[in-house]
């Protein structure tokens, strides 16, 4: 419980900085025609990916949807794809086709890893106090469905892969590793550039087995 409440205060520290999202009126119809036209082949038309690379857009919270698309089509979220397939939308076409993908029903959940499954479990929930690492379920969910308030996404049934590949970027970030590109690390969870960001701070305690078996844990939640 000591380790919830631990979480749960890195989190509500860091609400001023989610607070502040205000995703415009948007039109779900609009954003449709832009997901069968630009997102469809990555994030599929309903949201579901069948990339395992890319994550499940469908029934994701709209401020955190809203969010990322912004801050990829500010360059705050590095990623060259991403960056060119929002190059020109407008600001009302990333809150259409943000509206939209949360209008549609969420993602299914993965198998997860029976074999890590304890052990994942009691790193999601509670954290590890002796290395520092903090439990993911105080800002995400027990069950990994998120705060739309906050703008902290659901990640239950999410791929393990994609699980994989963020928490990795956010670690980068967070221990400053020597990188060639600003692609290899996300720094978007932070208010500005040059801070520590919540999921930076988190991710740099994490070992690459700790990622493994939280992103299989988390493909399986729900």
């Amino acid at each position: 419980m000591k380790k919830l409440i631990a979480a749960a205060s890195l989190c509500v520290a860091s609400f001023s900085v989610q607070a502040a999202i205000i995703v415009p009126e948007h039109d779900v119809d609009a954003g449709k025609k832009i997901a069968e036209t630009v997102c469809a082949a990555c994030h599929g038309v309903n949201g579901v990916s069948v990339v395992p690379a890319q994550p499940n857009l469908g029934g994701q919270n709209v401020k955190y949807l809203y969010k990322q698309l912004v801050e990829f089509k500010t360059g705050y979220r590095k990623n060259g794809i991403m960056q060119s397939q929002v190059a020109n939308l407008s600001q009302q076409d990333l809150a259409n086709v943000a509206g939209y993908y949360a209008s549609q029903a969420p993602w299914g959940v993965g198998f997860g890893n029976p074999a890590t499954n304890q052990e994942a479990t009691k790193l999601y929930l509670g954290g590890d106090k002796s290395r520092g690492v903090i439990g993911c379920a105080g800002c995400h969910g027990p069950d990994a469905a998120g705060n739309e308030w906050a703008a902290f996404p659901r990640l239950g049934g999410q791929h393990a892969e994609y699980i994989s590949t963020q928490l990795k970027l956010f670690r980068a970030a967070g221990r400053a590793d020597d990188i060639d590109s600003d692609e290899q690390k996300r720094i978007n969870d932070a208010a500005k550039e040059g801070e520590m960001g919540m999921m930076q701070t988190v991710a740099s305690k994490l070992s690459d087995r700790d990622i493994r078996i939280l992103s299989d844990y988390i493909s399986a939640v729900h």
